[in-house]
């Protein structure tokens, strides 16, 4: 039996369980799990908001997540990561964030264990993260990869969503610790493709719908 993965970590991530191998549903259904737990209004609206747009962004509807359902006008985001932080200004700047990201290929991802918690100002996590992508990718992360291969790439993220009084995303605040970074090389059965991502959440994007929210 393979080993379990571990976190290189002392903190209380280190208790929390990991999959053996990434799965893109496991963030969203742990996701389902904190929802039908929550019992105020607003928390709820809130977690159903952020629960459709990770669906929208990992199966790259990325033209569909800065909507009015969703979204204020002019949302902020704040990026940061080894070393530099990525400012985004407005809809255009956002979307096309997304659109790069699914343009580019690297919209598979999710949290492979995460602490999480929603309250009035939105959600906030800490995650040890994996994102899905090519080894070209990697031309800047000072690791000798296949450019024919693809790799799990993991590490620790903290987010905060933010939201207004009737539950519309008004901006993020992500920031990665750039010396957790771990890489794995991934055997061609076991690359989650953009399209198997899409097939895959299929069935939870169909039941993460905003109504009934209180």
């Amino acid at each position: 039996m393979a080993p379990r993965p571990s976190i290189p970590t002392q903190d209380a991530m280190t208790l929390l369980d990991i999959p053996r191998k990434f799965d893109v549903t496991h963030w969203p259904l742990g996701v389902e799990k904190y929802l039908e737990q929550t019992e105020k209004p607003l928390h709820r609206a809130i977690l159903k908001n952020y629960l459709r747009h990770l669906l929208l962004e990992v199966s790259g509807y990325w033209d569909q997540i800065i909507v009015p359902e969703l979204t204020i006008h002019e949302p902020m985001y704040r990026v940061g990561d080894r070393g530099t932080t990525l400012v985004l200004n407005g809809k255009e700047e956002v979307e096309n964030f997304y659109r790069e990201t699914y343009e580019s290929r690297i919209n598979v991802m999710g949290a492979r264990t995460m602490n999480m918690c929603v309250e009035d100002f939105g959600v906030t996590t800490e995650a040890y993260w994996a994102h899905v992508v090519p080894g070209t990718h990697l031309h800047d992360h000072d690791v000798d990869a296949d450019p024919d291969a693809h790799y799990l790439m993991n590490y620790h993220i903290f987010q905060m969503f933010a939201y207004t009084d009737d539950a519309k995303l008004i901006g993020e605040r992500i920031y990665v610790d750039p010396a957790s970074y771990t890489y794995e090389k991934l055997a061609p059965v076991d690359v989650v493709t953009p399209e198997q991502a899409r097939i895959e959440l299929a069935p939870l994007l169909d039941r993460a719908t905003l109504a009934g929210s209180s």
